[in-house]
């Protein structure tokens, strides 16, 4: 279609691609910001989680760390304890006044970090402690492979002994980190996913949306270049005229002739406007009661041909009266145009039963457009059809009629215009229209 190459349609296009872009753009960062914040509650969980289990890894082991009659320590119900065989890493470290840290018993060493960050830790947890007994800490720090931990740390004092005891437990920084990774993953995929079925949607829809301004902006074009098509030749008719300078003698002939141009040109303007109208859903056609015999009558008589014979019977239809009497105004030409290689040959037009019918005498239906004489710019004998006939077809078309050319016996051709049937039950158009 002609619209589709226009600047305008052009710029819908450029609108559409900037809208799907903005849309993307707004459902990346709503993503993004819905991905940070579902990660992050998830790692915060996760920790809170790991500190948790440190914790109470620590404060259970060191409520049940005990010592004998000799001063020694017994770690048989640490090593027992459940909380010692887990997932946390136990480390426990003792220490006699002005003496290092010693580690007494490891669990899962590797998960802790290097023997002089025990001791720094193990102190800090004594420090922490105001000697308050199980007075827990935590700290964060990275194992002896450089991973981060944390480490929960919870001091044992006795009164019938010096010696300090302090029971240090470490997990991962985050619980079931191969979990959060996962889910990290499964957001970046699930956004990304969604920004392109957004992206997609709103393609679509701009589209869809667009639709409707894209057959307007193809019926302007449409208008456009049927109008510059129709008005070419009487224009430049008219100019003629006016540039001819007649003999005194011509003038009324000359003046009479620019205003049948002038009377075409607004006919055809008229009808383009129309039906550019209704197929933008502007305007409807008027549905009323008339008499088609007396409205081709009055065309006929407008035409002032005295080649046009009128055959008319009574007959009612409903429609709009503008539309029909161009309709009827353009096969009335047509045939005049047609019929004029005999110029003494009449064109006749027959009325009856919701049917106008126009006979010419001329040439006959050109076997090249006889298959679809009806559309706008098909070619013939004398080179390309113009709207007239389209018109006609598009104004049955809206009365839900239809037209049809064919040739008639004895050579020329038959153009009708078919309407259904009024129903006039509910009154007597007749006495209306008269």
């Amino acid at each position: 279609m002609s619209a589709h190459r226009s600047p305008a349609v052009a710029r819908l296009k450029r609108a559409r691609w900037i809208m799907t872009a903005l849309v993307t753009v707004i459902t990346a960062a709503a993503v993004l910001v819905f991905g940070l914040v579902a990660a992050s509650i998830d790692a915060h969980a996760r920790q809170t989680r790991a500190q948790d289990q440190a914790e109470q890894v620590a404060g259970g082991l060191a409520r049940a760390i005990q010592h004998d009659d000799k001063q020694v320590l017994d770690l048989s119900t640490v090593i027992d304890d459940e909380l010692a065989k887990g997932s946390a890493a136990v480390v426990v470290a003792v220490r006699k006044p002005g003496e290092p840290w010693k580690q007494a018993h490891t669990y899962q060493r590797s998960l802790m970090p290097d023997d002089t960050q025990i001791s720094t830790l193990a102190t800090q947890t004594e420090d922490h402690a105001d000697g308050l007994l199980y007075q827990g800490s935590r700290f964060a720090s990275t194992d002896i492979t450089g991973r981060s931990v944390t480490v929960a740390g919870a001091p044992v004092f006795w009164n019938d002994w010096d010696s300090i005891v302090v029971i240090l437990a470490g997990t991962e920084s985050m619980a079931d980190a191969g979990a959060h990774r996962i889910l990290v993953w499964e957001l970046i995929g699930g956004g990304g996913l969604l920004v392109l079925l957004s992206a997609a949607a709103t393609f679509l829809l701009s589209g869809r949306s667009q639709r409707q301004a894209l057959r307007m902006l193809d019926e302007h074009e449409q208008f456009l270049g049927d109008a510059a098509h129709e008005l070419r030749t009487p224009l430049t008719t008219l100019k003629l005229l006016t540039e001819s300078r007649p003999k005194p003698e011509e003038v009324q002939q000359t003046l009479a002739e620019a205003r049948r141009l002038a009377d075409r040109m607004a006919r055809l303007v008229t009808g383009l406007l129309a039906r550019a109208r209704m197929q933008s859903g502007i305007a409807e056609p008027e549905r009323t009661l008339l008499r088609l015999d007396q409205l081709a009558e009055a065309v006929a008589e407008e035409a002032a041909d005295e080649r046009i014979v009128v055959t008319a019977h009574p007959s009612v239809v409903v429609g709009d009266p503008q539309l029909l009497s161009l309709a009827v105004r353009n096969m009335l030409e047509n045939g005049l145009t047609h019929g004029a290689v005999n110029r003494a040959a009449p064109v006749e037009v027959h009325v009856a039963e919701g049917r106008v019918s126009i006979r010419d005498h001329g040439p006959g239906v050109d076997p090249v457009m006889s298959a679809s004489p009806f559309n706008r710019g098909a070619a013939g004998r004398s080179g390309r059809n113009g709207i007239g006939l389209a018109l006609v077809a598009w104004v049955a078309q809206a009365h839900g009629g239809n037209a049809s050319i064919e040739p008639a016996v004895g050579g020329g051709t038959i153009a009708t215009l078919w309407l259904p049937p009024a129903d006039i039950t509910e009154g007597s158009p007749v006495a209306a229209h008269r």
